[in-house]
């Protein structure tokens, strides 16, 4: 099911959507604050989707949701994508090429998944992980509502030296 906002359109990831996101992906400029690089190939791309559709975990315990983030031209930007765990919590990500960062979009689709995953999922609380250098999104983050969490955080002990994990609470509403 597509996500509709003022000025995007976030349509549900699927293996077709490699060939048209690997130009987008192949800027290296993108993946300065990120553990891994640009994807090797369109066929390697289509492999990794492939598994995201599956849209659950081998053990089912955990629920994938992937969007690319397109704009009014159906022209893809990025993506946002969720895992959603049983206690209803969720890990949020989004991820855009560089030309298209300053102008809002991150926060428009990000807001538009918490949305989603908050009516649909019931979905109480978002976490969100970020490498301490990456201002930007800290500051995203922070304009949403999101608060560094507490080293003691149970999921704060997955985080490398150099990421923190942000959190968000909410209410459940129905839209």
């Amino acid at each position: 099911m597509p996500i509709e906002t003022a000025r995007l359109r976030l349509t549900p990831l699927r293996a077709e959507d490699a060939e048209a996101m690997f130009p987008l992906l192949s800027d290296p400029a993108t993946y300065r604050y990120v553990d891994y690089g640009p994807p090797p190939s369109v066929e390697y791309l289509q492999s990794v989707y492939r598994r995201q559709c599956e849209g659950r975990s081998a053990d089912g315990k955990q629920r994938w949701f992937n969007w690319i983030v397109r704009d009014p031209n159906d022209q893809p930007l990025g993506y946002v994508q969720a895992t959603v765990l049983e206690d209803s919590s969720a890990y949020v990500a989004y991820f855009l090429a560089s030309k298209f960062w300053g102008c809002g979009y991150a926060s428009e689709s990000l807001s538009a998944l918490l949305r989603y995953l908050n009516s649909t999922w019931r979905v109480t609380a978002f976490l969100a992980t970020v490498e301490v250098e990456n201002r930007r999104s800290i500051n995203l983050l922070e304009r949403m509502g999101f608060t560094e969490a507490e080293v003691t955080h149970p999921a704060a002990g997955t985080l490398t030296s150099t990421e923190r994990l942000y959190i968000l609470s909410v209410t459940h509403r129905s839209d």
